[in-house]
């Protein structure tokens, strides 16, 4: 499901919490794919310690909501971090993209863990930009050890809206961002690890690339191209070395469905609770699904290879197979 209409508040560890909130200067944007800035708190590879300990992880969508998230994560668990993000609203797109104070939050939280951080500004439609961000990401950082293609879009639109406009939208626009711009990123980043012979690639999923929902069917089978891609590029490159797997996250707070209301905020976690959630959860946070990237593009998950890992507080268990 990934992408949420609802915010809430959600207990979880402070220092965790912290990193995710902490924040005061608003980042700049650059020019397309421009580097926006590096941790003053550099560490070599050699001084990095954790699960993670000297790779190098790229992040699309990083600069908000789970790719915020998984940026502190996999920096606490030792790798150098580069985001890459939009940072700018799509005209006609009614819901907000991330913002210079979202990625001060990122910023901040990375630097926290005394890791390196670099971010590009670039749309994930881009071939071309992601590749020249790859490229400076690995003259600064050293060549990508873990692909995190986490950026995407939602919007609610059911096939029988009248408004062509907002079918055109909902069809077109969260295809050729969540498809064809996710295969984009993985083109852009695989060439490099398979020249190598080693990689993880983890793409975000969705519960919904699993089932179909009602009101978003562009969406749902946008998610379910992802699964596909997952599945078919996990082939292509495993002689290679190079792992590609998806996490498959329930409702998040994410930001990407816009401003609610306290009521619906509750309405919603009401309904997750009873109609969706086995565990007594509503909408989740985003450091509560950041842990399975983690285990993902670690040593632990060497032979795990076209999977999705489910990330649900127990939706998943309403699956038929």
């Amino acid at each position: 499901m990934t992408e949420d209409n609802q915010t809430k508040e959600h207990p979880e560890n402070p220092s965790r919490r912290a990193a995710l909130t902490t924040g005061a200067a608003a980042a700049t944007g650059l020019a397309a794919t421009a580097i926006m800035g590096r941790s003053a708190h550099a560490q070599t590879q050699q001084e990095a310690s954790g699960v993670l300990a000297g790779k190098t992880a790229f992040i699309t969508g990083g600069a908000r909501g789970i790719g915020q998230a998984v940026a502190i994560a996999m920096a606490e668990a030792g790798a150098n971090i580069a985001v890459y993000d939009v940072l700018a609203d799509f005209d006609g797109f009614p819901n907000p993209m991330a913002n210079a104070e979202d990625l001060t939050r990122t910023r901040e939280g990375v630097e926290a863990t005394g890791r390196r951080f670099e971010v590009f500004r670039g749309d994930i439609r881009s071939l071309a930009d992601q590749q020249r961000a790859i490229s400076e990401t690995e003259s600064g950082l050293g060549p990508i050890d873990i692909l995190v293609a986490n950026a995407g879009v939602n919007t609610m639109a059911n096939m029988m809206v009248e408004d062509q406009a907002a079918w055109d939208l909902h069809w077109e626009f969260l295809t050729e961002v969540n498809t064809l711009g996710t295969a984009r990123t993985l083109r852009a980043a695989l060439p490099g690890m398979v020249e190598r012979g080693q990689g993880s690639v983890i793409v975000t999923a969705s519960t919904f690339s699993r089932q179909g929902n009602a009101g978003n069917p562009g969406y749902v089978a946008s998610k379910w191209g992802t699964a596909g891609l997952i599945k078919s590029v996990a082939i292509d490159v495993g002689k290679s070395g190079v792992t590609v797997n998806g996490v498959a996250p329930t409702a998040v707070r994410t930001g990407l469905g816009g401003p609610q209301t306290a009521e619906q905020r509750a309405a919603g976690d009401t309904w997750l609770k009873a109609n969706y959630h086995a565990l007594d959860e509503g909408l989740l946070e985003p450091a509560d699904v950041a842990g399975a990237y983690v285990y993902l593009a670690s040593d632990a998950a060497r032979m795990v290879t076209g999977s999705i890992v489910d990330v649900s507080a127990g939706a998943a268990a309403r699956y038929t197979a």
